[in-house]
């Protein structure tokens, strides 16, 4: 194995180092939410902050010692960079696996020679795999006989464990929003794509719409 292969997969074994502990951290965010802990859910977002500057942290510290002048070596970075896209035509999460290259190399270089010899400005992965998903990223509905009906099939689907305390109302204002927006005829013909995957942020739970 060469020195530019061997700080290559350095580089992608801490990103999955650090993507499995933010697995571990999100995977707690339906139950905050639902717990209305939302003193734990700011603790969450700060954590998953530091795990991130923390792991490239680790990272170039392992680098440095591989290598003592490789803050020095932005040819050598390059070679490793080849070696790095190398890793990711199989690889699931090469988009977010390039930005944290990124990150390692401005850590190194303290943000100098930014430009796409160095860096990942550009992905290097071909279009068609931004257009690829390992499973579907969202359902269509269509009105099949009145608004209300649709909305209370679509929130009856979301994956939530607790009790709805009013959906009636809460069906209700969502109508409202609605058809202050758009006239009846456009909401009868239009189509809904949700997201299979609710998002959390702070005191909200959001399904793309």
């Amino acid at each position: 194995m060469t020195a530019e292969d061997l700080v290559a997969q350095t580089i992608l074994q801490g990103f999955d180092a650090q993507y499995g502990r933010f697995l571990e951290i999100t995977s707690g965010a339906q139950y905050r939410f639902e717990q209305a802990d939302w003193h734990g859910i700011q603790l969450a977002m700060k954590e998953r902050i530091r795990l991130y500057d923390n792991h490239v942290g680790l990272v170039v510290e392992q680098l440095r010692c591989i290598r003592h002048d490789i803050d020095k070596e932005s040819v050598f970075l390059q070679k490793v960079k080849e070696r790095y896209t190398q890793l990711l035509p199989n690889y699931p999460r090469f988009e977010i696996a390039e930005s944290f290259f990124n990150s390692v190399y401005c850590r190194l270089f303290h943000h100098r020679e930014l430009n796409k010899k160095n860096l990942f400005v550009f992905s290097s992965q071909p279009a068609y795999r931004f257009a690829q998903a390992p499973r579907p990223l969202s359902r269509t509905f269509v009105i099949q006989s009145d608004l209300p009906a649709l909305l209370q099939d679509i929130l009856s689907r979301l994956p939530l464990r607790l009790p709805w305390q009013n959906k009636s109302r809460d069906i209700q204002f969502i109508c409202q929003t609605l058809y202050a927006q758009f006239s009846h005829e456009e909401l009868q013909n239009a189509v809904f794509h949700i997201a299979n995957e609710l998002f959390y942020r702070n005191k909200a739970g959001m399904d793309d719409w």
